[in-house]
């Protein structure tokens, strides 16, 4: 797969909350007429790892990362209001987006934007509003840059992590292909894979809160899987038992068996000198336990004898 890290620009209009709050965008393949749109078209450009800015309401407000390549879904149930705007016959693409913590108003910028804006359908017009034409736009690269500086998020520019993605697109695809599986639940294993949907609905009932720093605000957790999806049937994907809210220091450190709980709670730490170092600068070496739902004791027990705890 091609390395190098895209950028588009995403026109909502009346879909922002639904897509935003779902992890998705989504376009028909054609227009009502049967008609090519190039700025549908443009989502058949999108490669795990690309960059995604969301604007709506006037205002670039959140900032996207692809985990998934376009792929076939039929218009989704929010949309169903569209009929006879949209076909049903569509694109979607799985995305993890992060809403800025200061939107920004690209109209305030024009004069930085517009000599770098596509010539042709392009995301905004003269004026610097938004272009209603165009749903997905692609930006080059010098533009894609200014608009992260100006949103104070270049921290998102990164190739190493495209082995994760590839994973993640590799995964959902044979989600989608599976015969066997009800559109139902093809939907939900996808949103789970992700962080999305149900899963993470589920789990932060049981975990409203990160338990090792107490952070509450959903937007900074993430719902982890005890037993990691790699090594779940379908079943264990979808059990909200089998998750729990973390924060991403506190998930990275999990995920990657450096720190396990006993089902009483009691947080554990490799007897590993970096390990060790690292949980002093993060702050969490004060902890000593934490309060773990019952039900998780089967999913904690795995991975404690698979980190060999």
């Amino acid at each position: 797969m091609d390395s190098e890290q895209q950028f588009f620009w995403v026109n909502h209009k009346k879909t922002e909350k639904v897509e935003i709050s779902e992890g998705f965008i989504w376009a028909p393949k054609t227009k009502v007429n049967g008609h090519k749109n190039q700025t549908y078209l443009n989502l058949t450009e999108v490669k795990p790892g690309d960059l995604i800015f969301s604007y709506a309401n006037l205002k670039l407000g959140a900032v996207g990362k692809a985990l998934s390549s376009a792929y076939d879904f039929e218009k989704s149930d929010e949309f169903r209001d569209s009929d006879g705007v949209w076909l049903r016959d569509g694109w979607r693409i799985d995305i993890q987006f992060e809403r800025l913590q200061v939107p920004i108003r690209p109209k305030q910028f024009i004069e930085q934007i517009q000599p770098l804006l596509p010539h042709k359908h392009s995301p905004l017009q003269k004026d610097g509003n938004g272009n209603e034409s165009c749903y997905l736009a692609k930006l080059d690269n010098e533009l894609g840059e200014l608009l992260l500086g100006l949103c104070d998020r270049k921290d998102l520019i990164s190739i190493d992590d495209f082995t994760e993605f590839e994973e993640i697109e590799k995964d959902i695809l044979e989600i989608l292909s599976t015969k066997e599986l009800p559109e139902t639940m093809k939907e939900a294993l996808v949103k789970a894979r992700i962080g999305q949907g149900f899963f993470r609905q589920e789990v932060l009932k049981l975990y409203p809160a990160c338990p090792v720093t107490g952070v509450s605000m959903p937007q900074l957790l993430i719902a982890s899987h005890i037993k990691p999806w790699r090594e779940c049937n379908n079943k264990e994907r979808l059990d909200p038992n089998n998750g729990i809210m973390l924060a991403p220091h506190v998930d990275a450190l999990f995920d990657k068996g450096y720190i396990s709980f006993t089902n009483d709670g009691i947080l554990m730490v490799k007897a590993d000198r970096e390990v060790v170092n690292a949980m002093s600068i993060l702050g969490l070496t004060g902890v000593d336990k934490v309060t773990v739902s019952k039900c998780s004791h089967d999913y904690l027990d795995w991975h404690r004898a698979h980190y060999k705890f």
